[in-house]
């Protein structure tokens, strides 16, 4: 076990319980992600504060990172309709895959991860190698595979989500769960997004990040006392369960989720 310095100061190194590489230290903040004037970026920007951290699929070991690694996260399911489910993040360039109708737009929390590794959404093997990964994955996971969409970037054309319609026909033991900021309401994209709501809800938790639904959608408030009543505070945040792992909440229900403002 050991304290880490720096941006991960917040978390301590502990995989004895195969859960998590991470847990945060009681008492310390969540980060060092600082107040809106350290991690804003310009209006006008276009993508990651970090482009040395896009990388093409041929110089990525894997696309599909194991939750494993993210202390937020968690390995697999402990809980729910999916326990069992092994779960993997994928990463995408901020804003260059997100619309500018995000509220997160300049202050997104990605600006404060040059570590994370983001994939190159223009490559062209990206996609095709995805598949082959999901392929593995779901052949060596039996019990299924959990992907978390997206812990950086958004859904960035109509036929992105129509590639994960297609996984989720080829793969009954795939489930997906994540927040997007593409919006139905005129958008092409989140009228895709809303055919695969439609088409899989057992296996599509992509909830709508401010949305303004009476579900599936999510809300930033300012603390606790500000959560609507068609709404349940992220438990993660609040510190009622240790990750997504050990919760379940987003996936087990159609309830909108509010999360308190970072």
């Amino acid at each position: 076990m050991r304290l880490l310095s720096g941006m991960r100061k917040a978390y301590i190194s502990r995989g004895d319980d195969n859960l998590t590489r991470w847990v945060k230290v009681p008492g310390e903040p969540k980060d060092k992600r600082g107040s809106p004037e350290t991690r804003s970026m310009p209006a006008d920007a276009t993508g990651t504060r970090y482009p040395s951290r896009v990388l093409r699929q041929a110089d990525m070991s894997t696309i599909l990172v194991s939750g494993f690694l993210n202390a937020k996260i968690g390995r697999d399911v402990r809980k729910g309709k999916w326990k069992g489910y092994w779960i993997y993040t994928l990463a995408l360039e901020e804003r260059a895959t997100c619309p500018r109708s995000c509220e997160h737009w300049q202050s997104c929390y990605g600006n404060n991860m040059p570590f994370a590794k983001r994939v190159d959404h223009t490559d062209p093997k990206f996609l095709p190698a995805l598949e082959a990964e999901l392929d593995v994955l779901l052949a060596k996971h039996k019990t299924g595979v959990l992907v978390r969409l997206h812990a950086l970037g958004d859904f960035y054309s109509p036929e992105y989500v129509s590639f994960w319609r297609r996984m989720l026909i080829k793969h009954p033991r795939l489930a997906l769960f994540g927040y997007t900021a593409r919006i139905p309401d005129g958008c092409p994209i989140g009228r895709e997004l809303l055919l695969n709501f439609v088409t899989f809800k057992d296996r599509w938790m992509i909830r709508f990040s401010n949305g303004g639904r009476d579900s599936m959608s999510t809300v930033t408030i300012v603390d606790e006392a500000s959560r609507p009543d068609n709404a349940f505070i992220c438990p993660e945040q609040t510190g009622k369960t240790r990750c997504c792992a050990t919760c379940g909440a987003c996936w087990s229900t159609y309830k909108n989720v509010a999360f308190l403002q970072h």
